[in-house]
């Protein structure tokens, strides 16, 4: 991975009063530019049906987004350069672009052979896809919190990823208990491991003083995770596990 600051990514804001469907931060914490290979150049530009686009160029592709000026971008394209005419940004992607399902989601940055994009609204929780800089395939899809990149590393066709998963649970850990927890459980929501953890209704409970949160507020509960991509999936999840309440 190239050091170096990307542009378009900027530091996270502090997350106050959120609520559902609102615009995410800028990013989850630990996404920051220095994790992510510098763009030649990231241009803006309002195409013929007036929507704003966003192209971010590399030496061999271009990402351009549609739509970055509203709380639902539509799916960004890949664009290869190979050699030809200047990709024009405000002009439509080319038959040589590649659609990628990004649909919702603002791109974060590229670490060697790795798109990153993460959604741009939220409900407290922050999911991420992960897609092939080659190929603008899909590798995986998580769900991290506002603080929770720990370490990211990228290394040609292998990803390292540490990071608190968060989980929006269906009901309120405080309210229900060890009841809610066994839903959590039994909706398949959290690796085995934690699994096996004891109920947070501690955490749980300073997290609803803290934030002056009504007791039936469904929780999100997050736990580290550590990720490994070498053309498939490796992880290991294990504990603390944390507790907010939704925003």
């Amino acid at each position: 991975m190239t050091p170096g600051r990307a542009q378009p990514l900027s530091s996270c804001a502090a997350l106050v009063g959120l609520s559902i469907g609102l615009l995410a931060p800028a990013a989850a914490e630990g996404w920051n530019a220095a994790r992510f290979d510098p763009p030649a150049k990231v241009e803006t530009a309002t195409d013929a049906e007036g929507r704003e686009i966003t192209c971010t160029v590399y030496p061999d592709l271009v990402i351009r987004e549609s739509d970055t000026g509203t709380p639902e971008p539509g799916d960004a394209a890949l664009i290869p350069i190979r050699g030809g005419p200047p990709v024009v940004c405000r002009a439509a992607p080319g038959p040589s672009a590649r659609r990628l399902e990004t649909g919702g989601q603002r791109f974060i940055g590229r670490a060697d052979g790795f798109l990153v994009f993460e959604d741009v609204s939220t409900n407290g929780t922050m999911p991420f896809v992960v897609i092939d800089a080659g190929a603008g395939r899909r590798l995986f899809t998580d769900t991290t919190t506002y603080d929770g990149i720990d370490s990211f590393a990228a290394e040609g066709a292998t990803l390292r990823l540490g990071f608190r998963r968060g989980v929006q649970a269906p009901c309120s850990i405080p309210q229900g208990g060890a009841a809610c927890w066994a839903r959590i459980v039994r909706e398949d929501k959290l690796p085995a491991p934690v699994a096996a953890l004891p109920v947070p209704a501690k955490a749980c409970a300073q997290a609803y003083r803290a934030g002056k949160a009504p007791k039936d507020t469904p929780s999100i509960v997050s736990f580290p995770v550590r990720l490994v991509w070498t053309g498939s999936l490796a992880i290991e999840a294990d504990g603390p596990v944390r507790c907010l309440p939704t925003p």
